[in-house]
Parts: C-alpha cells; sequence; structure tokens
C-alpha cells in the first residue's frame, strides 16, 4: 500500500463493480458510496465538482479495495475500464447537451410564436373591447400579457443559455479522471 496524498481522490468500495453500479444502501458501511446505494465513479465525480477539484496533474485516483478483491488483472482492466467510461459518460453528456439544445430552439420557437399571438390578442383588445377603457385597465392587460410571455419565453432561453454548465463541469472531471494515474491499493485493515 503507498502513501496516499492528500490530493488523492480516494473510492472506498467492496468491489469492482461498486465502481459503476449501485450497490444496495447500506448506512452501516464506511464507504460513502455503499451507504448512499450509488455507484463510487459517479459519486466520485460529484464529490470532485463540489470541491472544485482542480490541479489533477498532482492527483492520483487511489481505489481502495478488499484484498481478495485485488488480482493481477485488476489494476490494468480497471484502468481501462474507468478510462472507458469516462470517455463514454462525456459522449453521453454532449448528447444530452446537443438534444436540449434542439429542443431549447423549438420550445423557443413555439414561445415566441405564442407570444406574437398574445401580443396580437392584447392589442386588438386594447383597440376595440377596451377603447374606451382607462389606462389602468389597458396598462393592467398589458402587464400580464407582458408576464404570459417572460413565463412562456423564459424556460426555452433558460435550457440554451445555462443547461450545457453541468455536464461541461463533469466532462472537465471526466476528462481529468480518464488522464490522470489511477491506482488499486488493498484497504487499511
Amino acid at each position: 500500500m503507498s502513501q496516499e496524498s492528500p490530493h488523492d481522490m480516494i473510492i472506498r468500495i467492496d468491489t469492482v463493480d461498486q465502481l459503476f453500479n449501485a450497490p444496495e444502501i447500506d448506512p452501516l458501511s464506511e464507504k460513502p458510496a455503499v451507504v448512499l446505494g450509488e455507484a463510487a465513479l459517479s459519486y466520485t465525480v460529484r464529490q470532485a465538482l463540489s470541491q472544485g477539484a482542480r490541479h489533477w496533474k498532482s492527483r492520483r485516483l487511489v481505489i481502495c479495495l478488499p484484498r481478495d478483491q485485488i488480482s493481477s488483472e485488476t489494476q490494468s482492466k480497471t484502468v481501462a475500464a474507468v478510462r472507458r467510461y469516462a470517455a463514454v459518460k462525456q459522449d453521453d453528456n454532449n448528447a444530452r447537451v446537443r438534444i436540449s439544445r434542439q429542443r431549447a430552439w423549438v420550445a423557443l420557437g413555439v414561445a415566441i410564436a405564442i407570444a406574437a399571438v398574445a401580443l396580437i390578442a392584447v392589442a386588438i383588445t386594447v383597440n376595440t373591447v377596451l377603447a374606451s377603457a382607462s389606462d389602468a385597465i389597458k396598462g393592467l392587460l398589458a402587464g400580464i400579457a407582458t408576464i404570459f410571455i417572460w413565463a412562456t419565453v423564459w424556460n426555452p432561453v433558460d435550457r440554451l443559455v445555462f443547461e450545457w454548465v453541468g455536464p461541461s463541469m463533469e466532462n472537465r472531471i471526466l476528462r481529468a479522471i480518464a488522464l490522470t494515474e489511477i491506482v488499486i491499493e488493498t484497504e487499511a485493515a
């Protein structure tokens, strides 16, 4: 067992499978991902995101396993699997962003069409039915229409402008994990 650095990302699991597959929830475990019943690599990526993990050149990903789970092939197979997972997850995140943007553009088009209809309806109503109404009533109707239009357009614009941020940040961590040194160690007794 090598000396762990304070910069190391430590993953403590019972089997290599728990890196990628969620185990059953076990609040009696000492291993955070097992306590939560979550795949350890996903848990680790989220923890790295929450800590703003940087400077990956000085970091290692240390996977601590029970001695009986480590064989001569464990290191090479696990490193290859982590790198493959990181690459595929990045591709999946990129696809999710592309799909989200496509849907947001369609939704924005629909929202703009609805907004145009609402503006035309308000203009017609103010100039015909409410032509003799007070300016306060006309202003109230215009205000309600403005809020309706804003609410209709907000979600597509929000998705276009901000929804890519989370997957992009996750991809930054995944790229770093794929390039960092990955070490399998026997867990401390």
